[in-house]
């Protein structure tokens, strides 16, 4: 008499041949992954920037000329998580805010975002040119 069993789940070698297939999708999903978290925090940080100076703005409106440095709020200079740091340099007549990257922000091709009282945006230290960092 011959007893037969039914086999059932993998063999090793389809394990592995199944766990290689991740991995390559993974190393193909990842760097677009990260590039994408690195595109959004930029993103938020435009956006921080330019809440900022429709404040500085509302205020000159309000009082005649911009707040100095150290009369701006810490609350104006706040950006959501810890990728970026706001700061920003102000006289009576002008001023500029910028965001600095911090931690794993500083591998954005864009560097530090910044924008002036006369609406110009620029970006420092960046391989990327301006328009592409302020309009992506």
């Amino acid at each position: 008499m011959k007893h037969t069993h039914a086999e059932h789940g993998f063999t090793l070698i389809e394990l592995f041949i199944a766990l290689a297939c991740v991995a390559l999708l993974a190393s193909f999903a990842w760097p677009s992954y990260q590039n994408l978290i690195l595109k959004s925090q930029r993103a938020q940080a435009r956006a921080s920037l330019l809440q900022a100076a429709h404040w500085l703005e509302r205020a000159a409106s309000a009082n005649g000329s911009y707040p100095l440095t150290a009369d701006v709020p810490a609350s104006v200079l706040q950006i959501d998580g810890q990728r970026y740091k706001m700061t920003v340099t102000s006289t009576a007549q002008s001023y500029t805010l910028s965001a600095t990257p911090l931690g794993t922000q500083t591998a954005d091709t864009c560097g530090t975002l910044t924008v002036d009282h006369l609406g110009v945006r620029s970006v420092l230290g960046a391989s990327q040119t301006a328009a592409q960092c302020w309009s992506r």
